[in-house]
């Protein structure tokens, strides 16, 4: 963060500074949500193990997460029972740590949204993300949620960035939990789920991220097209052979030289 308040002084940075922060500390970020009437799982700051034994009481499962440097999966502890709670706070208890109730839900979904240094904003429409090992694994469109729902992530997508003030493009990650839509992350850059609109849609989401920052008009988000997008982790690169003699399907590999497990090689889109 002291560089971005160090680019900051002198230029104008987007994401702002602001903005950065929330979303890259899982307290700040629920901290926020919460405060605009946004709802997220429940959640307790875990400031030592008193405090993680009372969590783990009140949520019976639950999710104990370092607030920072948290991402595919990393920083994350499924706990049920006080025995090995104690075992993985000794391991992170150097850590700011925040315990989040344990959700069944239905689906996960995200939406692209973008906010213009002229305050212009549009959103994709959501998809359905799939994880495997806490790592996206596949985005579906269209999403598999109903109208209402759609509108809803939508609306809310819109209401955090004109809260953050941001300039620029965000992911936003919702839970579907018996009709209740909560968020789960904020990612104030091009995310994996939006990959999609790379081949699928009017505007990529890279081109938005442009059109924002330096003030054009926003692009056309719409769709032209159905299908998925598939993440090609570790040695999934070495399968994409599979591919290649499908007409619709658009392979993106990122040129990294080995692949290693739990590593994004690249990813492949499938339109209908």
């Amino acid at each position: 963060m002291e560089t971005a308040e160090f680019v900051a002084q002198y230029s104008q940075l987007s994401p702002n500074v602001e903005a950065l922060k929330i979303s890259q500390n899982r307290i700040l970020e629920k901290d926020f949500l919460n405060q605009n009437q946004i709802k997220t799982t429940e959640y307790k700051v875990i400031n030592n193990f008193d405090d993680l034994k009372n969590g783990l009481e009140i949520f019976k499962k639950a999710i104990l997460k370092t607030a920072t440097m948290g991402y595919d999966g990393k920083g994350q502890f499924v706990i049920d029972n006080i025995e090995s709670a104690k075992k993985i706070y000794e391991n992170v208890k150097n850590h700011r740590l925040i315990l989040e109730k344990f959700c069944r839900f239905e689906s996960e979904a995200s939406v692209i949204v973008a906010r213009s240094k002229n305050g212009e904003i549009k959103t994709y429409e959501p998809l359905t993300n799939v994880h495997k090992n806490g790592i996206l694994d596949r985005s579906f469109y269209p999403a598999k949620l109903s109208l209402p729902q759609k509108i809803k992530t939508q609306k809310i997508a819109t209401k955090i960035v004109e809260k953050l003030n941001l300039i620029g493009i965000m992911a936003v990650e919702f839970f579907i939990i018996d009709n209740k839509i909560l968020v789960n992350e904020l990612a104030p850059r091009p995310h994996n789920s939006g990959h999609f609109s790379m081949d699928a849609s009017i505007t990529s989401q890279f081109e938005q991220l442009i059109r924002a920052i330096t003030g054009m008009a926003l692009g056309d988000t719409k769709f032209h097209s159905q299908g998925q997008m598939i993440n090609l982790i570790g040695n999934d690169v070495n399968d994409i052979e599979k591919y290649k003699n499908n007409a619709r399907t658009k392979i993106h590999l990122y040129g990294k030289g080995e692949a290693k497990e739990g590593r994004k090689m690249g990813h492949v889109n499938i339109l209908k």
